[in-house]
């Protein structure tokens, strides 16, 4: 469910991506991200958090994005969209561009191509110009191309991209998705943390090395993350409590995970001697035999006369 979900997301990254293993189209125009899930202020009061922000640094152009799984459009959320102004993403996303010029601003919507006709006729119905990327396994094309910009339109063939793989999962789970998706994610790190001889590390930095693109959030997801992988590492803490605790910070706050067992706890004469001894084990010894039991491989051997040397082998 979740790739499904963040399946749009991922596409636009590797559309975004150099040296990805599918083409980079956009990456080759021009354009980079610069912001996943980014509040922003409309001209009326209002607000929308935009899934992604684009921008095309030599043209001053930015693209605000909003990923869809399905075919929901909400048209009060697509008229918002329209009342955004460049300067405010500028600010909401802290870019500095190269060049003092103004810039120019435009709405993608994404979606999956299994739902796209009824995105396009939801966004016909909206009464909004905004193209729309259809996101396939094996292709991705940007559908109501006669409202994009022409810097989308030159980075994005009428014809589609051919993908040779399914899009690249750069997003495995989001601030959205259940904690059990971070559960796996958070013990391998601590597993790290652990090998590398930590002895403690903030529920902060467990997050930023657990959870892809975490800096590149707004705000408020990222203390969406924080709050579930406290919440995962607290429960790996509780099941492995020889090898972790969980402590509060001094003065509150997201807390730290103890590391109560470091590679040199492992064994009480150190990682060193550990090592050592390991390279000293002795080899396998075979299984000892029950002597109330007939060994059956020396009996044969026993009673076997070809084993004679004085006997001749026949033809």
């Amino acid at each position: 469910m979740t790739a499904d979900r963040l399946m749009p997301i991922n596409a636009l990254l590797g559309l975004c991506t150099p040296y990805d293993v599918n083409p980079s189209p956009l990456s080759a125009a021009g354009f980079r991200w610069v912001g996943l899930e980014v509040p922003l202020r409309c001209g009326d009061g209002g607000k929308v958090v935009a899934d992604a922000v684009l921008v095309h640094d030599a043209a001053a152009h930015l693209v605000i994005c909003e990923a869809k799984s399905g075919n929901n459009i909400e048209v009060e959320q697509a008229h918002r969209y329209s009342k955004i102004t460049p300067q405010t993403v500028v600010h909401a996303v802290s870019l500095t561009l190269p060049r003092a010029v103004e810039p120019s601003i435009e709405v993608l919507y994404l979606g999956l191509d299994a739902y796209s006709d009824r995105m396009t006729l939801s966004l016909e119905s909206a009464e909004v110009p905004y193209p729309l990327l259809s996101v396939a396994d094996k292709s991705i094309k940007l559908l109501r191309a006669d409202g994009a910009s022409t810097h989308l339109r030159n980075a994005l063939p009428g014809t589609g991209v051919d993908l040779i793989a399914p899009p690249v999962t750069y997003i495995p789970f989001d601030h959205d998705s259940e904690v059990d998706d971070f559960i796996n994610p958070v013990r391998a790190h601590l597993v790290r943390a652990t090998a590398s001889g930590e002895t403690e590390i903030s529920i902060r930095a467990l997050t930023e090395r657990s959870c892809p693109y975490f800096l590149s959030y707004g705000q408020a997801a990222r203390a969406q993350f924080i709050k579930k992988v406290q919440r995962a590492a607290r429960q790996i803490a509780a099941e492995l409590p020889a090898t972790y605790a969980y402590a509060e910070a001094p003065g509150g706050g997201e807390g730290y995970i103890r590391i109560l067992r470091t590679p040199e706890a492992f064994d009480a004469r150190g990682r060193t001697q550990a090592y050592q001894a390991l390279a000293r084990q002795q080899p396998r010894r075979q299984p000892r035999v029950d002597p109330n039991q007939l060994d059956l491989l020396q009996e044969l051997a026993d009673s076997d006369d070809s084993g004679s040397d004085n006997v001749e082998e026949r033809p």
